[in-house]
C-alpha cells in the first residue's frame, strides 16, 4: 500500500460570488466590489464576473485618485490590490468563494 504525498494549498477566499439561477439565466454577484452579471450558464456566469473584476480593478488602479475618495468605493482597494497581484485568471479564481444561491422575494 502506497502513501500519497500530494499537499493542495488553498488560499483563504477574499471575495464571494454568487451564482443564481432566475427564470433559465444566470447571475453571478460580487458583492464586496458591487458587481453583477447575467449569462445563459452558471459557467458563462462566473467568467464573465471573473472578467469584470480584472476589468474592474484595472480600472480602480487607472483611476485611484478618483476612487479611493469616492465614499461608496473607497473601500475596493484592498480587493483591488489583490486583484492586480494576480498573474492570471486563476490566480484570481483563488481569491473567490463561489456559492449558489436563490432569490427570494
Amino acid at each position: 500500500m502506497s502513501k500519497n504525498n500530494t499537499t493542495i494549498i488553498t488560499n483563504v477566499a477574499l471575495m464571494t460570488v454568487f451564482i443564481v439561477k432566475d427564470n433559465g439565466s444566470y447571475m453571478a454577484k460580487c458583492p464586496e466590489l458591487d458587481l453583477v452579471t447575467e449569462m445563459d450558464t452558471k459557467e458563462d456566469a462566473l467568467k464573465a464576473m471573473v472578467e469584470m473584476i480584472m476589468e474592474y480593478a484595472e480600472d480602480y488602479k487607472a483611476q485611484e485618485d478618483m476612487y479611493i475618495h469616492s465614499p461608496n468605493r473607497s473601500h475596493h482597494k484592498p480587493y483591488v490590490d489583490a486583484v492586480m497581484n494576480c498573474h492570471d485568471e486563476w490566480e484570481i479564481m483563488e481569491l473567490l468563494e463561489v456559492r449558489y444561491a436563490h432569490i427570494h422575494l
